[in-house]
C-alpha cells in the first residue's frame, strides 16, 4: 500500500537523521516556522500538542489508502473544532498535518504546570475520540484510539524555530506513546477522591406523555463538581471506563439516584443508565439495588434500566440471561440512544425492551426533515408491533414536539419539557399547555386515548405453575365458558393455556399418559401476549393480529405493574374495535371520510376556547351543480373525491402538523391553519386543482374549455370548467363561531363573483364594510 510504505519510510528517515532537516523538508512551503518564531518572541510560552492515530498503518492496510485518507480528513476537522474548546490560547491557534496521521497544534499559552497540561490533553483526547466515534464507525466498521502528547517551548528571541519545533515534537511524541499511565495518574487520584467522597450531583429530567402531558418518570443524570475537569457526564464515564472504575462509579450513581429521588406515584418510573457490562458485575447481581429501593419504599417495578446503545453488546445470549433475572424481579429495560450507536436494530431485536429511546440527533429539526419523519414513523409502527413504547430524547422546540406527537411518538424528554435539575422538576407550564392544546385538536385520536385495554378486561382464571394438568382439565370441564387459564408465579403471569391447545396435547394417542400428572408448566405457552392495562385498544389489537398463526386467537393477558389484572379475548377486542370505529364514523363524511359537521364544530370551539389566533379557509366549488347535471352523480362524486384528496395532500405538504380539514357537506370544505400558511395553501391548491379538474371532462369539452347547459332559471348558459373559491378569515380571541360563519359567507359570496379559481382574504379588523380586500 502506498500510504503505508510512505509512512514507514518517513518515520524511519526521521529516526535515522536524528535532526530537524527532514522536518524542515516536510514543512517546505508552509509558514509554520514563521508563525512559531513570532509566538516564541511574544511568549509567555508556546504549547505544542502532538496527536496521532493508534495503529493507523493497520487501518490503511485493512481498508485501503482512500478510506485511510478519509479518516485523516475527519480527524483534521475534529481537531480544528475541539482544540480551540479545550486550549486556553493567547491569540491564534495553528493546526498542522505533518505527515500521514501525525498532527501538531501550536499556540501561545500561559499555564504550563504538568497537572494542568495533563488534564487538558487527556480531556481533548477523550473529546476527539467521542467526536470521531460515530463517523469512523460508518467508514471502517470500528473505532480508533488516539495518542495525545504535549511539550512546551520557552519564550526566546535567539533560539531558532526549526530546532525548537523538532525538540518539542520529539518530547511530545514520547509523552503520547510512552507515558499513558503518567498522563492519567493524578487524574485517576482525583477521580478516586470523588468516588470516595461520593462527590457527584444527581439531577433529574422528566419523561412525559406526548398525548396527555402526564409524567411517566424521570431519568437520573450525573454531574461532577462545578468547574472541575470531571464536571460533564461524557468525561466522567469515558474516563471511568478507561481506568477501570466504571463499576464502582455506576454503583455510586445508582445509589445516589435512589437516595435523593424522593416520592413518586406507584405507576411512575426512575430511569437509571447502566453500561451493558455492568449487568454482569458481581456487585450489581447481589441485589443491592433492591435493598436501596426497599429502604425508600420503592419497588423494582419503579425502575427502568437504560442500556446505552452506544456501547456494543458482544454476547447477547449471556446478556439476555442476566436481563431475564432482573425482569423476573419486575425491572423494565430501555434501549438508549437508538439510531446513534453501532448495533441499534440488533440490540432492540435481542433485548426486546419495554422502551426505545430515540437519540436526539434524529429528533433535532424533525419538523423540517421528511427523512427523519419517515424513520420515526417506522419506529412507532415497529414499537406497536412488538409491544413497547417510543421515547424521543432532546426535544428543544414546540415544532419538534408537535411533529413527534403527530407521528404517534408516545413519550418525550428534552429542554423544551424541562431542564435536568434537583429536586426533580415537573413539566414546564408552557410545554404542558402545548401538549394539552394538541390533544384537543386531534378528533381522530380521541378513541385511541379514551379506551385503554384495561377497560374491557375480564377476571382471569389462574393456577400456579405446579398445578397438575389433571386439575387444569377439571377446571375447564366444569365451566365451558372458560376459554383459557393464566399460569402465575405469585402475582406475576408466567404462561397461558388455552382450551384448544390443551385438547391438542391430550388428544394425541399417548397425550393423557404423558401429560395428565405433570405440572401445567410443561405444556403452557411461556410467552403469551401480555400488555399493561394502560395500552390503547388499537395498539393491543395490532400486537394481537401480528402473532403467530397458532396463537392468533389466544387470550390477551392484562397486567398492572407486572401483576395479573385480567384477560381480554380476541372476540371481545374485535367487537369493541368495531363499536369504536362505528362511533368515529358517525362524525365523518361518508364519501370523503373527512371529519364532518360535529367534529368541525368541536374543533372550532376548541380553538376559540384556547384564545390562540388561527385562520379559517372556507372552500366552495364553482359550477359544481351544472357539472353534476351534465355528467351525473357518479362523476360528481369523483370530482368531490378529487377535491378532498387534493386538499389533504396540499395541506400535508404545505401546511402545519396541527392543520385541520373538514367536509361540511356537498362541495363545501373548511381548513383551519396558521395565518402564515393560508395564502400559500390557497395558491398551491388552485394551481393543482385547475390542472387536474380538466381530466374529469370529455375530450370535446376539454377542447372548448367547458360546455353549454341550463342554469337554475332554466336559461341556456355557458359553463366553464369547475373552479374553486376560497375565503380566508382570520380569527383571534374575539371571534365567535357565529361571527366566523357570517364573515365566511360574505367572503364566499364575494369570491364567487370573480371569474375562475380565486381566493380572498378578510383584512378587516372589525366586522365590517363590504367588499373586503383580496
Amino acid at each position: 500500500m502506498k500510504l503505508v510504505n510512505l509512512l514507514g519510510s518517513i518515520r524511519a528517515s526521521l529516526m535515522m537523521m536524528g535532526s530537524n532537516s527532514l522536518l524542515v523538508h516536510l514543512l517546505k512551503g508552509s509558514n509554520l516556522m514563521e508563525k512559531l518564531q513570532k509566538m516564541m518572541v511574544q511568549g509567555p510560552s508556546v504549547l505544542l500538542l502532538y496527536v496521532d492515530v493508534v495503529n493507523f498503518q493497520q487501518v490503511a492496510q485493512l481498508h485501503g489508502d482512500a478510506l485511510a485518507n478519509r479518516v485523516l480528513h475527519v480527524l483534521r476537522a475534529a481537531l480544528r473544532q475541539r482544540a480551540s474548546q479545550f486550549m486556553d490560547c493567547l491569540g491564534d491557534l495553528v493546526v498542522e498535518n505533518l505527515w500521514g496521521d501525525d498532527f501538531l497544534v501550536l499556540c501561545r499559552y500561559k499555564t504550563t504546570s504538568p497537572e494542568h497540561l495533563t488534564k487538558m490533553s487527556t480531556a481533548l483526547r477523550l473529546a476527539l475520540e467521542e467526536s470521531l466515534k460515530a463517523e469512523l464507525f460508518k467508514l471502517t466498521g470500528s473505532t480508533v484510539k488516539l495518542h495525545v502528547g504535549y511539550a512546551t517551548i520557552a519564550k526566546s528571541r535567539a533560539k531558532k524555530a526549526e530546532y525548537a519545533l523538532y525538540t518539542a515534537l520529539r518530547d511530545a511524541q514520547k509523552v503520547a506513546k510512552g507515558a499513558l499511565n503518567q498522563q492519567t495518574l493524578h487524574l485517576r487520584e482525583e477521580f478516586e477522591g470523588l468516588l470516595e467522597k461520593r462527590d457527584f450531583l444527581i439531577v433529574y429530567q422528566p419523561i412525559a406523555s406526548l398525548q396527555t402531558g402526564e409524567i411517566l418518570g424521570w431519568e437520573a443524570l450525573t454531574r461532577g463538581p462545578r468547574g472541575s475537569y470531571f464536571e460533564t457526564p461524557m468525561v466522567i464515564f469515558n474516563f471511568a471506563e478507561e481506568v477501570g472504575l466504571l463499576f464502582p462509579l455506576e454503583k455510586i450513581c445508582r445509589e445516589l439516584s435512589i437516595i435523593n429521588f424522593g416520592k413518586m406515584e406507584k405507576e411512575q418510573r426512575l430511569f437509571l443508565n447502566i453500561h451493558p457490562q455492568t449487568v454482569n458485575d458481581t456487585q450489581f447481581a447481589k441485589g443491592e439495588t433492591r435493598k436501596f429501593l426497599k429502604d425508600r419504599f420503592l419497588s423494582a417495578t419503579n425502575i427502568v434500566f437504560e442500556i446505552t446503545e452506544r456501547q456494543g453488546i458482544h454476547d447477547f445470549s449471556q446478556f439476555n440471561k442476566t436481563l431475564s433475572h432482573y425482569r423476573n424481579q419486575g425491572y423494565r429495560i430501555a434501549v438508549d440512544d437508538a439510531g446513534a450507536g453501532f448495533s441499534s436494530l440488533q440490540a432492540i431485536a435481542e433485548v426486546k425492551p419495554e422502551y426505545i429511546k430515540i437519540d436526539s440527533s434524529l429528533v433535532r429539526n424533525i419538523h423540517s426533515n421528511r427523512v427523519k419523519q419517515a424513520l420515526l414513523e417506522t419506529f412507532v409502527t415497529f414499537a406497536q408491533k412488538i409491544g413497547c413504547y417510543i421515547i424521543a430524547e432532546g426535544i428543544e422546540t414546540d415544532q419538534e414536539l408537535t411533529t413527534l406527537r403527530t407521528l404517534g411518538v408516545h413519550y418525550g424528554q428534552g429542554y423544551y419539557l424541562a431542564r435536568p435539575s434537583f429536586p426533580k422538576p415537573e413539566v414546564r407550564a408552557e410545554a404542558l399547555a402545548k401538549i394539552l392544546s394538541l390533544a384537543s385538536r386531534n378528533p381522530t385520536g380521541v378513541w385511541q386515548k379514551a379506551f385503554p385495554i384495561g377497560d374491557i378486561s375480564e377476571p382471569a382464571v389462574q393456577v400456579n405453575a405446579h398445578t397438575p394438568v389433571r386439575q387444569l382439565k377439571k377446571i375447564l370441564d366444569a365451566n365451558q365458558l372458560i376459554s383459557g387459564v393464566v399460569i402465575t408465579q405469585g402475582e406475576r403471569p408466567v404462561g397461558l393455556i388455552m382450551r384448544h391447545h390443551l385438547d391438542r396435547y391430550l388428544g394425541t394417542q399417548y397425550g393423557v399418559a404423558l401429560y395428565f400428572e405433570r405440572p401445567v408448566s410443561t405444556i403452557m405457552d411461556p410467552d403469551p401476549l401480555v400488555v399493561d392495562i394502560s395500552v390503547p385498544i388499537e395498539h393491543a389489537s395490532q400486537q394481537s393480529m401480528s402473532r403467530d398463526k397458532l396463537k392468533l386467537y389466544d387470550d390477551i393477558v392484562i397486567t398492572r405493574d407486572t401483576s395479573l389484572y385480567g384477560v381480554v379475548s380476541v372476540q371481545t377486542l374485535l367487537d369493541t374495535m368495531t363499536k369504536i370505529r362505528m362511533e368515529v364514523a358517525k362524525g365523518a363524511n361518508p364519501l370523503t371520510g373527512l371529519p364532518g359537521n360535529l367534529t368541525i364544530e368541536g374543533e372550532l370551539n376548541n380553538r376559540l376556547t384556547e384564545n390562540s389566533p388561527f385562520v379559517c379557509i372556507y372552500m366552495d366549488l364553482d359550477h359544481f351543480k351544472s357539472y353534476n347535471d351534465r355528467y351525473g352523480f357518479e362523476n360528481g362524486d369523483r370530482l368531490l373525491l378529487l377535491a378532498a384528496r387534493l386538499l389533504t395532500s396540499v395541506v400535508r405538504k404545505f401546511g402545519s402538523a396541527t392543520d385541520f380539514i373538514g367536509h361540511i357537506g356537498g362541495d363545501d370544505f373548511v381548513i383551519l391553519t396558521h395565518k402564515d400558511k393560508a395564502d400559500n395553501l390557497c395558491q398551491q391548491y388552485i394551481r393543482y386543482f385547475d390542472r387536474l379538474v380538466k381530466s374529469l371532462y370529455s375530450a370535446e369539452d376539454r377542447v372548448i374549455g367547458g360546455f353549454y347547459g341550463r342554469d337554475r332559471q332554466g336559461q341556456e348558459t355557458w359553463f366553464p370548467f369547475v373552479s374553486v373559491s376560497l375565503a380566508i378569515v382570520e380569527c383571534a380571541s374575539h371571534c365567535s363561531a357565529e361571527g366566523l360563519a357570517e364573515t365566511a359567507a360574505q367572503l364566499k359570496k364575494y369570491a364567487k363573483s370573480k371569474i375562475g379559481s380565486v381566493y380572498v382574504r378578510d383584512r378587516r379588523c372589525t366586522a365590517p364594510p363590504y367588499p373586503p380586500s383580496y
